[in-house]
C-alpha cells in the first residue's frame, strides 16, 4: 500500500512538473516541494537533487518494478481517428502494451546495471542501497500493433513519445535523494517507416537503453569519486 501511494503521488507530481517545467523551463521551481535543488533545467529534462548527498556511499542498487501510464485520453483520441472495429484500441490492448513496456524497461535497466559483473544489483534493501523507483508516463504510441483479423500496414515518422519519471531513494531511511524527468521521442526517423510490433519494441528498447546507460554512467562517475 505504501509503494502504491508513493507512485500515485509521483504521477501527480510528475504531471504538474511537466506542465510547468518542460513546456516553460524558466518557471521551473528552483526548489522542489520536498526540498531538493534544481540541477538540470532543459527543454526535455528536469533533475532535482538533495543537497549534500554523496552517491559514492551507495554500493548497491535495487530497481523496483516499473509502472507505466499512457498519455491522457490516448485510447479515446486514437479510436476517434479509427472507425473500423479491427483497428480500434481495446482495454486488453492497453493492458498488453503497458505490461510489455514495463517488462522491457525492467529487463533493460537490470541488464545495464548488472552487465559489469560487479554484483551491484540486490533484491532487498541493505546498508548502502540506492533504491530506484521508475515510472513511465505520457506514453503515446502512434501505431500500436493490434491483434486484428485483417492485415493493417501503418507508416510513421516516429513510434511515439514517453517520459521517464525516476526517483532515487535511500534504501534504508526512505529519504528521497534525486528526481529525474526526461521526455523522449521514440523512433525518430528521417522518413516514414513501417510500424509493427517488432519495430515498436526495437524503438522503445533503444530509448530505454539510452536512459539506462545515462543513469549507469552517472552512477559509475559517483563511485569513482
Amino acid at each position: 500500500m505504501k509503494n502504491s501511494k508513493v507512485i500515485k503521488l509521483s504521477l501527480v507530481a510528475a504531471s504538474l512538473m511537466l506542465a510547468v517545467g518542460c513546456q516553460s523551463t524558466p518557471e521551473t521551481p528552483k526548489v522542489s516541494p520536498d526540498g531538493m535543488q534544481l540541477k538540470v533545467n532543459e527543454r526535455s529534462t528536469i533533475a532535482y537533487k538533495k543537497e549534500g548527498v554523496n552517491f559514492s556511499e551507495y554500493s548497491k542498487v535495487l530497481i523496483l518494478p516499473s509502472q507505466v501510464a499512457f498519455k491522457k485520453n490516448w485510447k479515446r483520441d486514437y479510436n476517434r481517428s479509427h472507425t473500423s472495429l479491427s483497428t480500434r484500441i481495446k482495454d486488453e490492448d492497453v493492458l498488453r502494451i503497458k505490461e510489455g513496456v514495463a517488462k522491457l524497461f525492467d529487463e533493460t535497466f537490470k541488464e545495464e546495471f548488472g552487465k559489469t559483473g560487479d554484483n551491484i544489483l540486490v533484491e532487498k534493501t541493505e546498508t548502502g542501497t540506492l533504491l530506484l523507483k521508475p515510472v513511465i508516463i505520457n506514453l503515446d504510441v502512434n501505431a500500436p500493433d493490434l491483434k486484428s483479423a485483417g492485415r493493417v500496414t501503418t507508416y510513421v515518422n516516429e513510434a511515439g513519445q514517453a517520459t521517464l519519471y525516476l526517483e532515487l531513494y535511500d534504501g534504508i531511511s526512505g529519504e528521497i535523494l534525486a528526481r529525474i524527468i526526461d521526455s523522449e521521442v521514440i523512433g525518430d526517423n528521417m522518413s516514414a517507416q513501417w510500424a509493427n510490433r517488432v519495430s515498436n519494441t526495437a524503438d522503445a528498447k533503444r530509448t530505454i537503453r539510452k536512459w539506462a546507460k545515462a543513469l549507469r554512467a552517472k552512477y559509475d562517475q559517483a563511485q569513482e569519486k
